[in-house]
């Protein structure tokens, strides 16, 4: 329920819960769509507060943060734009409120503390059980593929900052032999290579050096574990490991299939219109804020809650490394790599 600050028995109200949220510019459209998501998940269970993020706007951000923090609600959502994340995630981290950070494509927020919750952090925390694992089996120098999406851009970013390894943009569209057998020179002195992304470009190039006879070990995200991923590299998953949470399956992604189909129909139903991605996201964080909010503690809810098994995607969000392990995919399926 959408609401503004009213007198209460002679005092403002104050709602649990704000959103900051952009009202104009080209991100209007997304965050009207997180809301119709978020809205439908909360159905008036709690009172919240959208706060406009102009992205045009003048004022210093740090300044309508704290405004915001000094108004003591329980959880704060966003903000959405880039630049404004990690002031606002420091000055959470420095007054111990709790915030939520559902669209968010920089990496490194997975370093800023136990009241920062940026959904992204499944990938911080895969990205860090990767750099142990290799550190453990003496295998420190690989090279990363990466696609120009934000998935790929971000896992880009993150390493560029803290690592010094080579990076390789992908190729758009077929690629040929000469040019596998170029890459597979260059990286022939590094002992493995990491993919960020799962599509097409990925997968070719990954089934291309696989048939030209690179056989080194490749590691993968979980976005790797589809249907229709896995049937195009049957028969070649020799030395192919994928980096994933510890309850995600093939049959649970069936499962969170059925789950979105139904949310789909519930939400055209209610709204006369297809949820967008972000409308996904804004469910996913409404469920996830609704539950918090019934707890007494609601950082401590939010640290040992694990896995939100959410319909736009799988988060994870306690902040724990043993959620995550590392799959060798044979042709038989999935085994978990013990360490």
């Amino acid at each position: 329920m959408l609401i503004t600050l009213f007198l209460l028995g002679g005092r403002i109200y104050s709602p649990p819960v704000y959103l900051i949220l952009p009202d104009s510019g080209d991100l209007r459209i997304l965050s009207e769509e997180f809301l119709k998501g978020f809205s439908f998940a909360v159905r008036d269970e709690f009172d919240f507060l959208v706060i406009d993020e102009d992205p045009d706007t003048s004022i210093d951000f740090s300044r309508v943060y704290e405004n915001i923090i000094n108004k003591n609600p329980k959880i704060i959502i966003g903000p959405i734009l880039a630049k404004h994340q990690k002031i606002s995630a420091e000055i959470s981290m420095r007054n111990k409120i709790i915030q939520i950070l559902p669209i968010t494509y920089d990496v490194s927020l997975g370093t800023y503390g136990n009241y920062v919750f940026p959904f992204n952090f499944k990938i911080y925390m895969e990205l860090q059980k990767f750099l142990e694992f290799l550190k453990e089996n003496g295998d420190t120098n690989f090279v990363l593929f990466y696609e120009s999406t934000i998935n790929g851009l971000s896992i880009k970013k993150f390493l560029d900052s803290y690592y010094s390894v080579p990076k390789i943009l992908v190729k758009n569209g077929k690629i040929s032999k000469l040019e596998v057998s170029e890459i597979i020179n260059d990286i022939k002195s590094y002992n493995s290579v990491l993919f960020s992304d799962n599509g097409l470009n990925s997968i070719n190039l990954y089934l291309a050096l696989r048939s030209l006879g690179y056989m080194k070990n490749v590691y993968v995200f979980d976005n790797w574990l589809k249907e229709d991923v896995l049937n195009k590299i049957i028969g070649m998953t020799e030395k192919l490991y994928a980096i994933t949470l510890q309850n995600i399956t093939y049959s649970s992604y069936l499962l969170k299939l059925d789950r979105k189909f139904k949310f789909i129909e519930d939400y055209k139903k209610f709204y006369n219109s297809e949820p967008s991605m972000a409308a996904l996201i804004g469910y996913d964080t409404g469920f996830l804020v609704k539950l918090a909010l019934k707890s007494n503690d609601i950082k401590e809810f939010l640290l040992k809650f694990g896995i939100l098994n959410g319909i736009s995607d799988d988060y994870l969000i306690s902040k724990n490394f043993s959620y995550i392990k590392i799959l060798r995919l044979t042709n038989r399926g999935f085994e978990e790599v013990k360490e």
